[in-house]
């Protein structure tokens, strides 16, 4: 407790990590990345796995990691610092006040990696792929942009296919098993800590990708 307390306060003073006042924070992100590059984002980053791996892969976007959590943020923020990654930041925040931070539509790509699948009924609207969360991402988007989910979480998966017809969602992309189809490759392939774990578990990984139009 008294380690993540330290990277609470730490991760706090990080130059890529942004907190407090959301209505300012948009402006701070344009400064820290000075440039007109798209934008995309880690929902619920944890360590940050997707956002550094794609901001090496493409230097000419922006990645930006968000978990609610500093003291989860901390290694990915704190590796970016060290390995000189420019074009990745990090927020501070509660996903659904994500509206708060872009009150335009900006964001070209979302990354959902092994959320929380909330898996009993009366946490349904903390899912991050329920309506609720849909509406924020619809306000926040640009049209074209596309929401990747992966999971291990076989009721996670087929919610989200379910909340993409009731929505009149466009589906993309789904398997329930990415490692053993064509879609395992490029970003597919980046794996996060809990991927692994659940690779060496023995569950198979699922994944779904829609747009709104």
């Amino acid at each position: 407790m008294r380690r993540k307390g330290r990277k609470q306060k730490e991760v706090r003073t990080f130059p890529n990590v942004f907190h407090g006042k959301l209505e300012i924070i948009s402006e701070s992100l344009q400064k820290y990345f000075n440039n007109n590059h798209p934008v995309v984002l880690e929902l619920g980053c944890g360590n940050g796995e997707y956002t550094l791996a794609l901001a090496q892969k493409y230097p000419d976007k922006n990645f930006i990691g968000v978990d609610v959590k500093g003291s989860r943020i901390w290694t990915g923020a704190k590796k970016a610092l060290s390995q000189s990654i420019t074009n990745a930041a990090f927020i501070i925040t509660y996903i659904d006040r994500l509206f708060l931070v872009f009150k335009n539509p900006v964001v070209e790509e979302i990354w959902i990696p092994f959320p929380n699948p909330f898996p009993l009924r009366r946490s349904i609207k903390q899912r991050l792929v329920h309506k609720r969360f849909i509406d924020v991402y619809r306000k926040i988007c640009l049209p074209q942009a596309k929401i990747h989910l992966k999971t291990d979480d076989e009721i996670l998966y087929n919610y989200a296919l379910k909340v993409i017809e009731e929505e009149n969602l466009k589906l993309l992309d789904a398997t329930d098993d990415l490692y053993n189809s064509d879609l395992y490759k490029d970003e597919l392939t980046i794996q996060t800590k809990y991927e692994l774990q659940h690779i060496n578990d023995g569950k198979k990984i699922k994944y779904v990708c829609f747009t709104f139009n």
